[in-house]
């Protein structure tokens, strides 16, 4: 049972031209790529003596690269990356800004191994000497106001080239290790602060590629921290940022980066808060937060849509005699509209990683715990017990049972579930929680009917690809917002207050995830959500599986169950190749199965759970298996034990699998999967006990 971490690096990244941010997607277009006889000569011309048409072939080379995946690999094979690094140096500033656009299109639509090869031939080092003479410039530009038009484009175009610089300086340092190395000792930040001191000064587009590039540089980067810990000051712009109003999609997104920043650096805002205790930085953020879930996907897929069919229907091939053509009015609200879910998609993220500061706490006390009873040999003990259960002899010597932190998990929480007095919906954060965060969540979970590509072989184009794209993301991040919003409930909040006060909206949500389930999966897992393009599906349903188990915890296995509840579950393991979902699946059928007066339902779960054992599952499911199945025949008291657990002969069964499930534990490399292993170890180890136990248990 896990929380979702921290994601970020894993999300497309923002682009503020609204342009692609994801390859795949904008590879399903099928556009038919640009002939060669056109590539090279552009190409060519980048080297031409003429300042003019060196500018003119990198402003064609950054329009062609966002055309058509073909095209760009015909170009990248020849070593265009190298030819827009040598015009970094080039000595007209024209020819610089457009082969500036061109490597930022690059970072955009490229993908890590473009990336990678970016850093290889040294992109950072003449991208980062350009950044003196643009401080000088825009330190300039900062001291007063323009004085007439041309004054003005000169102004606009110096903005553009900060915005390609640090977009490119940020897309690389998040997207490669090496590259962030490379940043981090270019002292960056008093560049990218001066920007984000003068928010009213500076155009839109290039604050927020300054709030990403910081945003990038202080996630989990100690080098980067330390220049904030010096410069204390660096704080306040984000902190007045929080209390601005804003309604336009940029500064949503602004406001929306300075609280990741603030959750970023709130050691450094809060050096003296005990650990994972950030109250004040998440009253202060949640509100920002919170505020920026209010967007109705199912309306902005209609507008999507009939602005992405304007736009196909003129789309044409690119006219390399006008590189730089101005987006369209739909082009600008299908940009409008990315933009705004990208900055759902980071206020979920960052909702979700508010929610599990306040459970890491607990979780890592169980890892410890699970450290100290495996400890680091290779070999498992315990062969000396097998062949005891294998002769029949029992020493009554030996441990009666499993170890406490898994044979007393039902009186663990039954002790954590201690009414509290405390009307908890007056605490602000929780008061959020329940009363801003939790519906929105459901409303953008929901599918719009532009969220995913039609179920059929092979996966047809959608009318705005970019949008589906970016609709499917949002719907993942706010079912792994709100699996961390139920584990909040379940395991940081007293009494699991939220459950018992407001069990309502648990019981429905139960009902609304399988309704969601259902939708998302369409035709069935093995149809959509595994075929290529309907990943996604395979996702969202993956995170839904887990927000029941979590719920079901919640619950207390108390969940309004229908018929076809445990089927589907039984089906959501049977059918799809993620082991993630089969471990999740099995988890919720294990707290269903432990509900009292409903013997039926817990011999069909027992059985599946033996019969899945003896098919030789992977190890993930095995562990999850095993444990599931101490924990729900741990006391002979339970009303299904003895009809289930005894009369089906469930023990004997077990001790058939004992030689299989150490097999399958020391089949796991240790050096490659410590967790895994130890859990493994555990489960094993339990096994021969809780045989014992079960044995034992009725002789008594």
């Amino acid at each position: 049972m896990g929380k979702i971490k921290n994601n970020k690096k894993k999300q497309s990244r923002h682009n503020a031209t609204g342009m692609q941010t994801n390859a795949e997607v904008e590879e399903a277009l099928s556009l038919q790529p640009i002939p060669v006889e056109t590539i090279l000569p552009l190409i060519a011309k980048l080297s031409s003596p003429d300042a003019n048409e060196r500018a003119w072939a990198a402003a064609g080379a950054s329009n062609l690269l966002m055309h058509d995946a073909g095209t760009r690999r015909l170009m990248l094979s020849k070593n265009l990356i190298g030819a827009l690094v040598e015009r970094l140096t080039d000595s007209v500033h024209e020819v610089v800004v457009e082969a500036l656009g061109a490597l930022r299109n690059l970072t955009v639509v490229g993908g890590d191994e473009v990336i990678s090869e970016m850093y290889n031939k040294n992109v950072l080092t003449p991208v980062a000497a350009l950044i003196p003479a643009l401080g000088t410039m825009i330190d300039s530009m900062l001291s007063g106001p323009a004085t007439n038009g041309s004054e003005q484009e000169k102004r606009k175009t110096v903005w553009d080239w900060a915005d390609n610089v640090i977009s490119i300086i940020w897309a690389m340092s998040e997207n490669s290790e090496k590259a962030l190395k490379f940043v981090n000792k270019l002292n960056i930040v008093p560049f990218l602060m001066s920007f984000m001191s003068n928010i009213d000064k500076v155009p839109p587009k290039v604050i927020v590629a300054a709030a990403q590039c910081i945003y990038t540089l202080t996630d989990d980067n100690p080098d980067c921290r330390a220049v904030f810990v010096k410069n204390t000051d660096y704080i306040k712009p984000f902190m007045n940022i929080l209390t601005l109003d804003v309604d336009v999609e940029q500064e949503l997104l602004i406001k929306t980066l300075a609280c990741g920043i603030v959750i970023n650096l709130r050691t450094v805002i809060a050096p003296k808060a005990s650990e994972n205790d950030f109250t004040d930085i998440h009253n202060a953020v949640l509100p920002v937060l919170s505020g920026a879930l209010g967007y109705d996907l199912q309306k902005a897929s209609v507008e999507a849509a009939a602005a992405a069919q304007v736009v196909n229907a003129q789309k044409q091939e690119p006219d390399l005699s006008k590189p730089n053509q101005p987006a369209s009015t739909e082009e600008q609200a299908l940009a409008a509209i990315e933009t705004r879910l990208q900055t759902l998609q980071l206020a979920l993220e960052l909702i979700a990683n508010i929610c599990t500061e306040s459970v890491e706490g607990v979780e890592e006390e169980e890892e410890e715990d699970w450290k100290d009873a495996t400890g680091d040999d290779d070999e498992m003990e315990g062969d000396e017990d097998e062949d005891n259960l294998e002769n029949g002899n029992q020493d009554d010597k030996k441990n009666d049972g499993l170890d406490e932190s898994t044979m007393r998990e039902m009186e663990q929480l039954a002790a954590a579930s201690v009414e509290t007095p405390m009307d908890l919906s007056s605490h602000p954060i929780i008061n959020i929680l329940i009363s801003t965060v939790f519906p929105a969540l459901i409303n953008l979970a929901t599918p719009t009917p532009l969220s995913f590509p039609e179920q059929i072989i092979p996966t047809p184009v959608t009318v705005a690809p970019e949008i589906t794209a970016q609709l499917a993301t949002t719907h993942l991040r706010a079912i792994e917002a709100l699996n961390n919003f139920l584990l909040t409930m379940a395991d940081a909040v007293p009494g699991k207050w939220w459950y018992k006060h407001r069990k309502a909206d648990a019981e429905q949500c139960w009902t609304w995830l399988f309704q969601q389930a259902g939708a998302v999966a369409g035709k069935g897992v093995q149809v959509g959500a595994e075929e290529k393009g309907q990943e996604m599906r395979g996702a969202v349903l993956d995170a839904i599986v887990g927000c029941l188990w979590t719920l079901a915890r919640g619950l207390d296995s108390n969940v309004p169950l229908s018929d076809f509840h445990v089927p589907a579950l039984m089906g959501a393991y049977s059918s799809t190749a993620s082991d993630s979902m089969r471990v999740k699946a099995i988890g919720c059928l294990g707290v269903i199965a432990r509900r009292q007066g409903a013997i039926e339902t817990n011999k069909v779960i027992g059985e599946f759970l033996i019969n899945l054992l003896k098919s030789n599952p992977s190890a993930e499911a095995c562990v999850e298996a095993l444990n599931a199945i101490y924990d729900i025949y741990a006391d002979a008291e339970f009303d299904y034990d003895m009809p289930v657990f005894v009369q089906g002969n469930f023990n004997h069964e077990l001790k058939g699998m004992v030689k299989m499930t150490r097999f399958m534990a020391r089949n796991i490399d240790r050096r490659k999967n410590r967790d895994l292993r130890t859990r493994a170890d555990e489960a094993v180890m339990n096994l021969v006990e809780f045989i014992k136990y079960k044995e034992k248990e009725r002789r008594q």
